[in-house]
């Protein structure tokens, strides 16, 4: 990846709006709260310590109905009862990340 500086010589950062579970409100808020009581028995990774929803949660946090439906698919697809088990979904992610040279 390559990296860009501004005429005064610092880095050029992109940044999202973030809204947390504390701060949401409305559908927003309405959206967390579903997906918090559907977090079922998924490993603990994905919990964040501080309660708070996980960043690439919020990163969406702007358009509440398209967070919905994006986590909605993506818990259909990795946790019904014929998804793969986690432990192999995530070896499969990090093999599929190494070979495209992509930090995961």
């Amino acid at each position: 990846m390559e990296q860009r500086t501004v005429a005064d010589g610092s880095l050029k950062q992109g940044w999202i709006q973030m809204i947390g579970i504390a701060e949401a409100e409305g559908s927003l808020k309405e959206v967390y709260l579903k997906m918090k009581a559907n977090m079922g028995s998924r490993p603990a990774v994905y919990t964040s310590p501080t309660g708070d929803a996980p960043n690439i949660v919020k990163s969406h946090s702007l358009e509440p109905e398209g967070l919905r439906l994006a986590f909605g698919i993506s818990s259909a697809i990795h946790w019904s009862e014929k998804s793969l088990p986690w432990v192999k979904r995530e070896m499969i992610n990090t093999v599929t990340s190494r070979a495209n040279n992509c930090f995961y």
